[in-house]
């Protein structure tokens, strides 16, 4: 019978758990749309197709080569952390790549791609955005028609993670856009 009942306390110990760390998961994520510093990145979005997570809007940034900063130089495949400023339309550009987590302003985790004598590449860790199956067909229809338009995507950044808020063609939110 005390085998029982201590099994029984072990499960509900590990359900909290599991729980605890989907619902922690969710309010991470939530806290940074709802606080995070609001950034738009140009972007150039295409359409692909994955057949284990559906279609989504990959997104092709500009400037992701960007000088290092710092004495530390971070090895290829590793974490390292890219500043984050404005150029003069208002959209985020990055202005440097160090080892260490900045003590002050805005910055990203990124993944180092290539370091060379020019820079440093990285991989932004917002590539994405996941569409509804049923618009990815219109959504591509509409960057075709809008190819050479300006386009953009909205992430929000706290504490060097970031989430993709919205995307635009044309300055209008994709949505709307396709509702047009």
């Amino acid at each position: 019978m005390k085998q029982i009942t201590w099994r029984k306390g072990l499960f509900v110990v590990l359900a909290i758990l599991q729980v605890s760390a989907a619902l922690y998961m969710v309010w991470r994520w939530e806290d940074i749309l709802q606080t995070g510093q609001s950034y738009r990145w140009q972007t150039a979005p295409v359409d692909p197709y994955d057949a284990l997570r559906g279609r989504y809007v990959r997104f092709s940034f500009k400037g992701n080569k960007v000088p290092l900063v710092g004495e530390a130089v971070p090895g290829v495949g590793q974490r390292a952390y890219a500043l984050i400023g404005r150029d003069e339309k208002g959209y985020a550009v990055l202005q440097g790549v160090q080892a260490e987590r900045p003590r002050k302003g805005e910055y990203v985790r990124v993944k180092v791609q290539q370091v060379s004598a020019a820079g440093v590449s990285v991989n932004l860790p917002f590539d994405r955005f996941y569409l509804e199956e049923s618009l990815a067909p219109e959504a591509e229809k509409a960057f075709r028609a809008a190819a050479g338009q300006e386009s953009s995507v909205a992430v929000r950044i706290k504490n060097g993670d970031a989430v993709v808020e919205e995307l635009y063609i044309e300055n209008i939110p994709l949505l709307d856009y396709l509702k047009r």
